[in-house]
């Protein structure tokens, strides 16, 4: 059998760019950059807690914001998680498994960030520096707690919405 020749027109997809983050460097700049807000460094683009091997720190080529410090300090994040049906008793578990995700999620890539957690009517909104990190705490939360998961992306997928609710206020919505 011989191999078809047909051809498809894929010339009706909208071409986005969907990897480019603006806040990250277009290109990689020489040396070593030190963050002036975090303390992490830059070298062989690469954002790292610790300082290269054999490095002196007097050597930084110049102090700049990380892209993570830079999120932070505009207030642009690119992922929320939304946590509905908090029992008030499990605020502060809830809290701390945040934090020690976030703590992880840095060991990898520092970039990584929760930005915000505000508090309203009894449920949370987490806004974070990357989309990973949104869906990460939305992972952790379902296997901690149960409850049930939504994942809802933007057109080009540089932002996500994690929207958790507790098994329980779901069962008592439908009940009464």
């Amino acid at each position: 059998m011989g191999a078809t020749t047909k051809r498809y027109d894929t010339s009706y997809k909208k071409r986005t760019d969907t990897d480019h983050d603006s806040y990250l460097p277009s290109r990689s700049p020489a040396g070593v950059i030190r963050c002036a807000g975090c303390g992490a460094f830059y070298y062989r683009r690469r954002w790292s807690l610790s300082s290269p091997a054999g490095f002196d720190s007097a050597r930084v080529r110049r102090q700049v914001y990380c892209p993570a410090c830079r999120k932070i300090k505009d207030h642009r994040a690119s992922g929320e998680v939304r946590l509905a049906g908090i029992e008030a008793n499990d605020r502060r578990e809830i809290l701390r498994i945040f934090r020690n995700e976030e703590a992880r999620a840095m060991d990898k890539n520092p970039l990584e960030r929760i930005i915000r957690l505000d508090q309203l009517n009894g449920d949370w909104r987490i806004e974070t520096t990357s989309e990973k990190l949104a869906q990460r705490l939305g992972r952790t939360m379902k296997k901690a707690k149960g409850g049930k998961v939504a994942y809802k992306w933007s057109h080009n997928n540089k932002f996500v919405r994690v929207v958790w609710e507790n098994n329980l206020r779901h069962r008592a919505g439908v009940v009464t």
